[in-house]
């Protein structure tokens, strides 16, 4: 039987910090509330108006990406993962976090899947270099993008269109897939006319929310990840939490504290801090979806910083530490490696490092987040810890559920739609705008009207 995934937040009450501590009281005062958002969020998902609570249990499209991704492999050695934002985040934080660190230097034999390439963003650098390295015969190209019209992968698009024409008649056709809405959206209807392999994204899936879709179990499953063991944790999260107690739902205990040190302790700076470098992308993957969901226009809105240990304590833990007191941080440990490395003994004439012998490098990498999260409520300065057993397919899934569902409770408590992103689509207006799109005339009119002025500009 697979292990759960541990919440800790000792070092985030008042017994163990302090005044700068929530309360047990502070908790339980919640709970009217926990109840009444809990049945919403329950209503919501039964009548399928927030369906990422099912995404786990839905078998016939984990099993259409399986079935691309293999016939993919059969073809190709790598696929160039095209999306930004949420079309590309959760992907790799799957890629990151289960595959080998070095997956895409190693033999065909050794890696047990295709090489990915995430461009992401429209810098040409960085793509070029990436076209410069892989050999287009041997690469399969997903397309994603839910809305179906994203710039910055329609950009990419068009440079590849023009690269595989050299490779002959319908070389592009038959190496793209396209993830995307079921029926709208320019990449939907070009992928029509064109024949493309195509996989669906939910429509009431948002793209933060998107990452056990196709949008992420196509690379998943092209990379040899055990898509399987991967919804299977996150279905296990998804029933831990349909209890409305506080005490029972890690996710929405979760959200509480971080609600609650924003609001009653002016913590409005939210730290996530992994003691693992395979769950930097997991950081960013966070990051989007805490900000995107909970920055509205209310004046809402904790910010979430990215931070790795035991790198960050190098330099963030500085700040932390003796900063302005207005940051929370949570901390997500393994406590049992998938490789470790022993220390031998040796220099014990020197004291400095004398003691490491006979340790382990997890050993040391844990010990290192139990000593800052021990300094830090020395100091008072609240922190959470979040402990995979593993971190294994089905730990990664339990960890993202985790923090979806937690976000989905957030943003009532807030009182503001976690699902939406207005502040997003003004900067979409000015692309279009400056890019000539047909009726976006007006945002480029808008925009002359501000132009720099001379005496401000150095």
């Amino acid at each position: 039987m697979t292990a759960n995934l541990v919440l800790d937040i000792n070092l985030a009450t008042d017994e163990q910090i302090g005044a700068n501590g929530i309360s047990l009281r502070d908790l339980e005062e919640l709970a009217p509330r926990v109840k009444q958002l809990h049945a919403e969020l329950q209503e919501k998902r039964r009548t399928k108006v927030l369906p990422f609570f099912d995404l786990p249990t839905d078998t016939a499209a984990s099993e259409a990406a399986k079935a691309i991704a293999a016939d993919l492999s059969k073809s190709y050695d790598n696929l160039l993962v095209l999306g930004i934002g949420g079309s590309s985040l959760g992907a790799k934080a799957l890629f990151s976090g289960l595959c080998h660190p070095l997956h895409n230097l190693l033999p065909k034999e050794k890696r047990g899947g295709m090489r990915l390439f995430f461009p992401d963003n429209a810098d040409p650098v960085t793509f070029s270099g990436i076209l410069d390295a892989v050999d287009l015969e041997k690469t399969a190209v997903a397309a994603i993008t839910k809305s179906g019209g994203t710039a910055e992968t329609w950009s990419q698009m068009l440079v590849l269109r023009e690269r595989y024409a050299r490779l002959g008649e319908g070389a592009f056709d038959q190496r793209v897939v396209a993830v995307t809405d079921p029926e709208k959206g320019a990449l939907r209807r070009v992928a029509t006319k064109a024949g493309w392999r195509t996989l669906p994204v939910p429509p009431a899936v948002g793209g933060r929310f998107s990452v056990l879709t196709a949008v992420g179990l196509l690379p998943a499953a092209a990379a040899g990840i055990d898509v399987d063991g991967l919804l299977a944790g996150a279905a296990d999260m998804v029933r831990r939490c349909e209890s409305d107690d506080l005490f029972q739902n890690p996710a929405y205990l979760a959200a509480a504290v971080l609600y609650l040190m924003d609001t009653k302790k002016g913590r409005r700076i939210d730290v996530f801090m992994p003691y693992a470098d395979a769950l930097r992308e997991t950081s960013d993957w966070f990051v989007q979806l805490w900000a995107e969901s909970l920055g509205k226009t209310k004046d809402v809105g904790p910010t979430p910083i990215r931070a790795v240990g035991a790198t960050d304590q190098h330099s963030l833990v500085q700040l932390l530490m003796e900063g302005p007191n207005d940051k929370f941080t949570t901390f997500v440990r393994v406590d049992a490696p998938n490789v470790d490395l022993p220390l031998s003994k040796g220099w014990e004439d020197q004291g400095d490092v004398a003691y490491l012998g006979g340790h382990s490098m997890h050993e040391l990498l844990n010990v290192e987040h139990q000593a800052t999260a021990a300094a830090l409520a020395q100091a008072g300065r609240p922190s959470m810890t979040i402990r995979l057993p593993r971190l294994d397919a089905h730990g990664m899934g339990q960890l993202l559920m985790l923090w979806e569902i937690a976000t989905a409770f957030a943003g009532p408590l807030y009182g503001v739609n976690p699902f939406d992103q207005p502040g997003v689509e003004a900067g979409k207006k000015f692309i279009g705008g400056l890019l000539g799109r047909a009726g976006y005339e007006r945002y480029k009119s808008e925009l002359e009207q501000r132009s720099p002025k001379p005496d401000w500009v150095v």
